[in-house]
């Protein structure tokens, strides 16, 4: 018998049980009815199984379920495996996900679900603030937001991918609360919900595909940390880290073979597998949704993260390699490609405070991460700025 619910948050988790933790109980403190948990632990440690399963059942809360997958999964397929068993286990509508190192703010599950009563049919996704804790001093980063909620067509943020502009409101599922029946297309169309390299952005560009609009919500209800433990925040500082070794060692493809349908494949950051995700899903299904990928704006978006490479040997490599192609940072530093690139790019992916936003410092990361889960600080964004980038129609709230 299913576990009737009103919405499941499912946590992936590999090797990481204290953060987990914090994931946990973000969900279960919030004052919300018919909210479940489900901590699906992919882990090979075994003393982190142990410790997080301890946990779990030390809380014996009846909203929270403790799953592991029958053997070790790389990231896609254990996402695959923890969404087919949420959707077979809960009676539930609504189903997001929250990685491990992520934690939603007071009350802001709350009002996420409450939206998405509201608007049962509909995608929606949020931004998330970030707390920068690999470096002292810490730092938590407060995003620009109007605080309102927006109907934005997908075709729209698809053509904002190709010109290498990758806004926080793509549905990259961890920044989502999704309906069932959309996941019920996916598996429909695609016969399952995750697939490539990257489930998040795979997800992504599958919404926006099949659904013809989603709903925004220009706000930060939670936020991200441990970015020493973030396979995509080492990718971008040129480090290779316990994490991506794993990460790596698990990918269903030859490292070789990786990000092949990019331009440049051989470009080492984080935002080029974005881009591959994209170009893969525009040569396998010649959806009409896809654009070409403005080359230039490309060579800049990667161009961000590659001076921020803290490797020496390989930031210059790199750069060899955009010099290769044709990029030239003075030129496209005077055409503003830079600057606009790194407005967007920053956002999902890089070590360093996007320009605009609000930043508070912490000398210890608990209370650094007190303040992000009770803050409602927000950095005023001019509506009309939003509505013209995204082409949205702003959405009654009350």
């Amino acid at each position: 018998m299913k576990i009737n619910s009103n919405a499941v948050v499912v946590v992936p988790t590999r090797n990481r049980a204290t953060i987990a933790m914090n994931a946990i109980r973000s969900v279960l403190d919030q004052q919300v009815d018919g909210v479940h948990v489900m901590v699906s632990d992919n882990s090979t440690s075994e003393p982190d199984r142990q410790q997080l399963a301890a946990f779990c059942t030390q809380l014996s809360n009846p909203r929270l379920r403790y799953v592991r997958p029958p053997r070790s999964l790389a990231m896609t397929d254990h996402w695959q495996w923890a969404i087919d068993d949420a959707l077979a286990s809960y009676d539930a509508n609504h189903f997001a996900y929250l990685t491990d190192r992520m934690m939603f703010k007071t009350g802001g599950f709350k009002e996420i679900v409450e939206l998405a009563l509201r608007y049962p049919n509909k995608v929606l996704s949020y931004n998330q603030d970030r707390i920068v804790d690999h470096m002292r001093p810490i730092r938590v980063e407060h995003y620009p937001s109007t605080g309102k909620l927006w109907e934005v067509p997908t075709e729209r943020l698809s053509w904002l991918v190709s010109q290498a502009v990758l806004h926080h409101g793509l549905p990259r599922v961890l920044n989502c609360i999704v309906p069932r029946a959309v996941f019920d297309r996916f598996r429909e169309r695609f016969g399952n919900v995750f697939a490539s390299v990257a489930p998040d952005f795979n997800f992504c560009f599958r919404c926006l595909d099949v659904e013809q609009s989603i709903l925004f919500l220009d706000k930060s209800p939670m936020f991200h940390y441990a970015l020493s433990r973030s396979n995509g925040a080492s990718v971008t500082r040129g480090e290779m880290t316990p994490d991506n070794a794993d990460f790596t060692a698990n990918l269903p493809v030859d490292n070789s073979l990786r990000n092949a349908a990019t331009p440049v494949s051989q470009l080492n950051t984080a935002v080029n597998p974005v881009f591959n995700e994209y170009l893969i899903y525009k040569q396998e299904t010649g959806s009409p949704r896809f654009f070409d990928l403005d080359f230039q704006k490309y060579l800049a978006a990667n161009a961000v993260e590659v001076a921020e490479i803290t490797d020496p040997q390989l930031r210059a490599e790199m750069q060899g390699l955009l010099e290769k192609h044709g990029y030239r940072l003075a030129e496209n530093d005077s055409r503003g490609l830079i600057t606009r690139a790194r407005s967007m790019v920053r956002r999902l992916k890089t070590p360093v405070g996007l320009q605009g936003e609000v930043a508070i410092d912490f000398k210890r990361l608990d209370d650094a991460i007190d303040y992000a889960r009770n803050s409602s600080h927000m950095t005023p964004q001019n509506p009309e700025a939003v509505r013209e980038l995204l082409q949205a129609r702003e959405i009654a709230t009350h």
